[in-house]
């Protein structure tokens, strides 16, 4: 009966927040994703120019203190990879290049990761572009990270969003979990339930691969997203967000006791009836 009225809400959730663009896992209607020419790992290039990070000698005890800005620059991309590289069974790794040749352009075809002057609220840009030929597939994604951000847990917060685009994945604004949405706190950085849920999707586990089954209670959501750059915002700047799909989130909390005492009364009525029936 737990089951029952678990997967009745939750679907009764999914359906309320399904409209609007509001989903678990957001995703392009042609699904575009990363293809790794060889194997599965898949490489994004540093810029030379590399953020200052005026924390680096108080963060977790002083363990970036001794390195220069450019090996920060990759340790700290390095360890934002890693939180997506660490779901298990997922069928990509994102790497660094040795090379330090990336550059902001869009025409390139190559993915790169740097720093500059955002014009916007954003704290970082992504911009994953899909191959006109072959739409499944992303040909260019380069992230940009604004120049005033000199925090730590800020950049790797706004590199794993960003990366995660890069990923194939939209925003969320249904999940308060999901760090590809606005909702998560800055100074938790981890991945929610359906981030995972949505890159496996995308990337499933090879052959003989095993994984876990992350969001027994989301959705995908279809959405055309062509050839527009996917920005991750200031928190002030989306304090309206919520509002979107925090009704439908309090309806279906408000409509899930009356479904478990409805159950409550309904299934011994109908164990009765079949009860009738089969004496007859």
């Amino acid at each position: 009966m737990l089951r029952l009225i678990l997967s009745a809400t939750c679907l009764l959730l999914a359906t309320l927040t399904f409209h609007g663009a509001s989903a678990y896992v957001f995703l392009s209607a042609h699904k575009p994703r990363l293809k790794p020419q060889d194997g599965r790992q898949f490489y994004f290039y540093l810029t030379p120019e590399a953020p200052r990070f005026v924390d680096k000698d108080s963060f977790e005890e002083g363990i970036y203190a001794d390195s220069t800005d450019a090996q920060n620059f990759a340790l700290l991309v390095e360890r934002s990879m890693a939180v997506w590289n660490e779901i298990p069974g997922l069928g990509i790794e994102l790497k660094i290049s040795e090379e330090r040749s990336g550059k902001i352009d869009e025409t390139d075809n190559q993915f790169s990761i740097g720093i500059g002057k955002i014009n916007t609220v954003a704290s970082g840009l992504a911009y994953p572009l899909s191959d006109e030929s072959d739409p499944t597939r992303i040909r260019d994604c380069d992230i940009q990270v604004g120049e005033d951000i000199t925090s730590i847990p800020v950049f790797i917060f706004v590199m794993i969003h960003e990366l995660g685009h890069c990923l194939g994945l939209g925003h969320n604004h249904s999940d308060p979990s999901a760090i590809m949405g606005y909702w998560q706190p800055r100074g938790l950085i981890q991945l929610g339930l359906d981030d995972m849920a949505g890159v496996l999707s995308l990337y499933p586990p090879r052959s003989g691969e095993r994984t876990k089954t992350f969001a027994p209670c989301g959705t995908l959501a279809l959405a055309t997203v062509r050839n527009k750059g996917f920005a991750l915002q200031n928190k002030s700047a989306h304090d309206n967000a919520r509002g979107n799909s925090s009704w439908a989130l309090l309806l279906a909390m408000g409509l899930a006791p009356v479904l478990f005492w409805g159950l409550l009364v309904i299934r011994p009525w109908s164990y009765r009836r079949r009860q009738r029936t089969f004496v007859r």
